[in-house]
């Protein structure tokens, strides 16, 4: 069996980890912009920013073979892809001083099975606020959509959440 040459990244923050009024601190104004931001980290292929009012999440594919392997919430093993998305959500964000210097223990990033659990949780309505909520599939076709539109989605993501839609789709 080959091994992908690629890695699904999902970097969040939800209510899950930061209170519910904290949230929009942690959101862009510009979904499409901070797209195109994150998707001008050089070994970042693909790029799905999810928002609402409880959460804030990046899904990014990772080029293997031009960076390094992202490693969980480990600090020593952080490697500098990470730290650049890291990096970059702090500049498109309105953080104060104080979320800053928390921001690294506050941010979840996971990476291939677990992103694609998470994502099946989430579309399905299990990893809600509410359980069973169901405007987040809408959100989720939506977010996906301007994302397209953008230019920021490949084959790889386009594949992953519209399999995941599916199956959602299905479960409901």
């Amino acid at each position: 069996m080959s091994k992908n040459n690629f890695e699904i990244i999902n970097a969040r923050i939800t209510f899950k980890n930061v209170p519910i009024h904290k949230i929009e601190k942690f959101s862009f104004k510009n979904v499409a912009t901070a797209s195109e931001a994150f998707k001008k980290i050089s070994d970042v292929l693909e790029c799905v920013i999810l928002q609402n009012a409880f959460r804030v999440e990046v899904f990014l594919v990772i080029n293997l073979e031009q960076g390094e392997v992202p490693d969980r919430r480990r600090s020593e093993g952080k490697p500098f892809t990470i730290n650049r998305i890291q990096e970059t959500w702090e500049s498109l964000s309105e953080l104060e001083e104080h979320d800053l210097d928390h921001f690294d223990q506050t941010l979840e990033v996971y990476k291939d099975a677990d992103v694609i659990h998470h994502l099946l949780r989430l579309v399905s309505g299990l990893d809600s606020i509410i359980i069973g909520r169901k405007e987040i599939l809408d959100e989720i076709k939506d977010a996906v959509s301007s994302e397209k539109q953008v230019g920021v989605v490949g084959k790889i993501l386009d594949k992953l959440f519209d399999s995941c839609i599916r199956i959602a789709t299905r479960v409901r």
